[in-house]
Order: structure tokens, then sequence, then C-alpha cells
């Protein structure tokens, strides 16, 4: 049985996508070609399928590990951070929000935008 800690992702730093992303281009470098059609694409399947046991038990035994960019490490920490302060009761939901979209780089700009106290 699988536990919480195993399929959760709270307080993970989990880009799914990425991680699709970056199956489908191994897949279509050992396919030899971008745009896999659907009878070249099954024959590849089971060579991939032979891999699926051994993933999971490296991922189980934490044997295998991601590899992240040192700006995305950045990132994540800040947010996590920020996510303690804010559990922690030390900045309100607004505060959370706000920091949480200039970490990202979604938030205001001072070149551009008027920066409130708040907004810090």
């Amino acid at each position: 049985m699988w536990k919480p800690e195993n399929w959760s992702v709270y307080r993970q730093t989990v880009r799914t996508n990425n991680d699709v992303e970056g199956w489908h281009r191994r897949i279509s470098t050992r396919a030899g070609r971008a745009d896999l059609g659907f009878y070249m694409l099954v024959p590849l399947l089971p060579r991939e399928a032979a891999t699926v046991d051994l993933t999971i038990r490296l991922v189980s035994e934490h044997a295998l590990a991601r590899i992240d960019r040192r700006k995305y490490k950045d990132v994540h920490g800040k947010l996590f951070d920020t996510r303690d302060k804010y559990e922690g009761d030390e900045i309100t939901t607004t505060q959370l929000l706000r920091r949480c979209s200039n970490i990202a780089g979604l938030g205001p700009d001072s070149t551009h935008d008027t920066i409130l106290d708040d907004d810090v």
C-alpha cells in the first residue's frame, strides 16, 4: 500500500508538466524523430514499461533524486519561507498572495507600478 508521503505533493517542488515533457523528449529521441505517430509509439512502449518497476523501487527507496536548477531551488525556497510565515500567522492572506506573485515574477514592478507597504 502506498503511504501518503509517497503520493502527496504537499510541500514538494513537483513540476509535473516538466516531468511529462522530459519523458516525451526521451522517447522521441529513442525513436529518432519528434513527430511520433501512434504506430511508431506502440513498439517503444514495452521497452519503456520495462523500466517502470525499477523506477518505482528507486523512488520508494529514495535512491532516485530529481535534478533542479539553482534558479528554481531559490524560487521554491522563497515560496516555502513565505508559506511558513503565513502558516505561522506572521503575514496575512493578502501579503501571502502578493509575495508569491512577486517571487514568481508576476507581481507589481517598482519601475512601473506603485508598490504599497503591504506589498513587500
